[in-house]
């Protein structure tokens, strides 16, 4: 998520443990607890072992004006854990490395900060931070799935530069970012002196910080389809698949899991079972055969609507004349998506996509009535940097109340926070 630099939050009375692990981004906490100090923030930092590897006990101890808690045995108090799990408001874990989602998820409490996590009710925001080949291995994708599925809140890393030069997902999110994700785990029950988000609540501000989709199975296809001309060419499109990953990484931050139906990429760590495709046909199969599955279908693939009827088993090689391709039409997978829908009596959210050079709201309000589905977005790809294979999108989002909502010029992500606000209104109201 893009956040203003200048993001400021209110903090006062809050009292939060922060705690620091042994990985490379644990000199940023430094900056997080001078934040969160800064905020108004009673902040009681707890660094494991490895932490102190990186960064110093004193440190901490000068900003945050507390004790920093090291161990279980040194403290006056004989039962720290205890007693500090259940006077904080929020425990952040920044970085939150391999090892310690691994303990939290496993119920391993072998040092102050695994057996504060266990012994404390309070809600825990997990802030990742490691090398892209453990982010992605399958026990941590499977650590990370069960804390969300729990409760707990993970912050997905973001991609750059990481130790020792290599470049990939893994550093740890932005200061704006973890603060921004704070402030509104805590303005949730602003009223009581616990978070609880473990509990959907339709009355709190929807964001893509709380888990409001937990328990909820998504099907989102994304990617341009390619259809073969030989085994060299094909036709296809320039969708480069952002806007879906996008789709995908906010879902999976509200809680939501299921289906990923590609023709690109998909990180293993976003936790969607991926079911890579290249044709419309094959993404048609993969789309039916998950639905009676799923609660929420959101199509945004950029689907070819021709393929050649059929496609040469070598390659065509030039000859100095014209060649012709006789081309059929694909089937319309989100029409026949929701006709499966409505006659199966299935209690799906359909949204689809419309990618249009020339009167987008009135050619999208037909195609919303001709798909049927519940929300149609809706963007002009001749507008300057809303097109395919671009960081931004411009969008109208159409609903069956002819209710019109308009995104201007923002990042995919923010298009993607505001399109699954649509859906969970659209399940709850």
């Amino acid at each position: 998520m893009t956040v203003d630099s200048n993001f400021e939050v209110d903090l006062q009375g809050k009292k939060i443990a922060l705690g620091v692990t042994g990985g490379i981004a644990a000199y940023k906490s430094v900056e997080i607890c001078r934040r969160l100090v800064d905020a108004g923030a009673t902040v009681i930092p707890i660094l494991t072992a490895g932490a102190l590897n990186f960064v110093g006990a004193q440190t901490f101890k000068a900003l945050a004006k507390n004790e920093v808690i090291t161990d279980l045995w040194s403290n006056s108090d004989p039962m720290i854990h205890t007693s500090l799990g259940r006077s904080v408001d929020l425990i952040v874990v920044a970085p939150a490395t391999a090892n310690i989602i691994g303990k939290a998820a496993c119920g391993i409490a072998d040092d102050v900060l695994s057996t504060t996590l266990i012994a404390s009710r309070s809600a825990v925001v997990f802030c990742a931070a490691m090398h892209t080949e453990m982010w992605e291995n399958p026990s941590v994708v499977e650590n990370v799935e069960t804390l969300r599925r729990r409760g707990h809140f993970v912050l997905d890393p973001e991609s750059g530069e990481l130790a020792g030069g290599d470049i990939g997902v893994g550093r740890l999110a932005g200061i704006d970012v973890i603060m921004r994700t704070i402030w509104e785990l805590l303005e949730q029950t602003q009223d009581s002196p616990k978070v609880d988000i473990s509990q959907q609540n339709t009355q709190v501000s929807i964001s893509s910080h709380n888990q409001h989709f937990r328990g909820l199975r998504f099907l989102v296809t994304l990617g341009g389809t390619r259809e073969a001309i030989d085994p060299v060419r094909y036709i296809g499109n320039r969708s480069s698949g952002r806007q879906g990953l996008a789709l995908l990484n906010i879902a999976a931050r509200m809680g939501g899991t299921g289906f990923a139906v590609s023709t690109v990429d998909v990180p293993k760590s976003l936790g969607f079972e991926v079911i890579h495709v290249e044709t419309a046909l094959e993404m048609q199969e993969a789309v039916f055969g998950k639905l009676n599955e799923i609660d929420i279908l959101i199509m945004c693939a950029a689907v070819s609507d021709y393929r050649v009827a059929s496609s040469a088993s070598t390659k065509l090689k030039r000859s100095g004349e014209s060649i012709q391709l006789q081309l059929v039409e694909n089937p319309d997978i989100l029409f026949e998506a929701t006709q499966y829908i409505a006659s199966h009596d299935l209690s799906v959210i359909t949204v689809g996509f419309a990618a249009e050079t020339d009167n987008p709201l009135e050619n999208g309000k037909a195609k919303l009535i001709k798909k049927g589905v519940d929300l149609l977005v809706v963007n002009n790809v001749c507008e300057d940097g809303a097109g395919f294979d671009t960081e931004t999108n411009a969008v109208w989002i159409l609903d069956r109340e002819n209710t019109i909502s308009r995104i201007d010029l923002s990042s995919k992500e923010s298009v993607a926070e505001e399109i699954l606000k649509r859906v969970f209104k659209s399940i709850y109201g």
